[in-house]
């Protein structure tokens, strides 16, 4: 069971890692950790609500065994292209406000990042 759980653990450790390039949203997003992680699940956003401040990073990690893409409900803000399961997107924000998004698979997946001074 020890065994099971760190094999685990380096796996996940190695996917957050290698955070492929084509999963950006932009070319001005994208960096480096300290960041703050949303986890993509079968059926919802976990958390749900996440308070930044302004210039802090997110990832989204897709937890789930499917596919999803994460996209701003303004369509401008974010969009991923699509995340593969154990895969992540990045973005980074630098102004105040608050970005409903959800998942284009599943729309009544929804969540909200609110960015802070």
């Amino acid at each position: 069971m020890r065994f099971f759980l760190v094999i685990l653990i380096c796996f996940l450790l190695g996917s957050l890692i290698s955070c492929e390039k084509e999963n950006i949203a932009t070319p001005s997003n994208g960096g480096l950790l300290p960041t703050s992680y949303i986890s993509i699940l079968d059926s919802s956003f976990s958390p749900t609500v996440l308070n930044i401040s302004i210039g802090a990073s997110v990832t989204f990690l897709n937890s789930s065994n499917a596919v999803h893409t994460v996209v701003s409900d303004d369509s401008t803000s974010f969009r991923s292209t699509e995340i593969a399961p154990f895969q992540s997107f990045y973005f980074k924000k630098d102004t105040i406000g608050t970005i409903g998004y959800h998942c284009v698979e599943h729309p009544n997946v929804r969540g909200v990042i609110v960015l802070r001074p």
